[in-house]
């Protein structure tokens, strides 16, 4: 039994709320346009020039062609004109520009949990295994984008700094081990730190992605500090069943407990829950089709497109020269 995913996608922003003029002063004219309209149909009116030499009986007899007259005509096409020109001089503008130097792809860190648990079998061949096909998977989708790579257990350490080359990160993932950890335990924080001091040298905004079978209740505040003050966001891929399974340990055996009885290792759920629901992380799970992937990867870039709507440094695109062609 796998998981549902926990979470909400974060919701498209509107252009109509980023609708706005970046010369808004021209719209000032707008007021002057209807004046000369006015002023120029009251002194090209047939009627008002005659009305002063002609009685009005007689007037209303004496005009011709009045019910034949195009509504459209110079006066109306020469406002409709000066309009759209104010309009296009204040300079709409809905979409920000995008620098040429500035990456099409997020910058990710990954933070592998290698610490015993992970070796648990109710996930075949085990959760860390099925993590580390997860992490080629993704890679795969990450063409040409860096990423770097963190293995923790009771310790954090940075496997492979940020790079986009496949085959050197291909080596150091296969490997990783629990044996080769040098503390016990579980430390989500300390990776989180290793991974915010990576995301930091970088210009770019990206986002972290744990791979674990649990992050404790008790490290939700840290998390939530780090969503609060950072603009890389922190996603979480669980990986086991809620009913859990027993752990390997070398020589044909399985970890037991004081007892001599066989240890279920089964997924956090509740620590999960709390991180989710205190921090605002997105968690999800492992399945068996590549869907948890392509989400993971959805929401890395839509964390990048939205970082790049939100700096104050990126110029928007004028759309004013689109009302040159009506104007014309």
């Amino acid at each position: 039994m796998e998981l549902d995913i926990w979470g909400q996608l974060m919701p498209d922003g509107s252009w109509i709320q980023a609708f706005h003029f970046l010369r808004p002063w021209w719209l000032v004219a707008l007021p002057l346009v209807l004046l000369v309209y006015v002023v120029l149909r009251r002194r090209t009116d047939p009627e008002r020039q005659w009305k002063g030499v002609i009685a009005p009986n007689l007037l209303a007899h004496l005009k011709v062609g009045a019910a034949r007259r195009s509504r459209v005509g110079p006066i109306p096409l020469l406002a409709a004109g000066l309009a759209l020109g104010s309009v296009g001089l204040a300079g709409p503008a809905w979409e920000q520009e995008e620098s040429p130097f500035a990456e099409d792809t997020a910058p990710l860190v990954i933070a592998l949990d290698v610490s015993q648990t992970m070796n648990a079998v109710d996930v075949q061949p085990s959760r860390l295994e099925r993590a580390k096909q997860k992490v080629r998977d993704l890679l795969a989708r990450r063409t040409g984008a860096r990423t770097a790579l963190i293995a923790y257990a009771g310790s954090a350490h940075v496997v492979l700094p940020l790079a986009d080359d496949p085959a050197v990160f291909e080596t150091f993932l296969g490997g990783l081990s629990t044996e080769v950890m040098p503390e016990a335990g579980k430390d989500p924080v300390e990776a989180l730190a290793l991974a915010e001091d990576l995301l930091a040298r970088d210009s770019v905004t990206g986002s972290i992605l744990f791979l674990t079978d649990g992050i404790g209740a008790e490290h939700a505040e840290a998390f939530s500090d780090h969503q609060n003050r950072s603009r890389d966001e922190v996603m979480v891929l669980a990986v086991g069943t809620v009913d859990g399974g027993p752990v390997p340990l070398p020589g044909n055996r399985f970890a037991t407990d004081a007892q001599g009885r066989r240890i279920t290792a089964t997924l956090d759920r509740q620590g999960l829950d709390a991180l989710a629901r205190e921090a605002g992380v997105w968690v999800g799970s492992v399945t068996a089709k590549a869907d948890d992937v392509e989400r993971v990867q959805g929401r890395i870039q839509t964390n990048l497109q939205v970082a790049k709507q939100e700096d104050p440094s990126a110029r928007w695109k004028d759309q004013g020269y689109w009302l040159v062609f009506p104007v014309l």
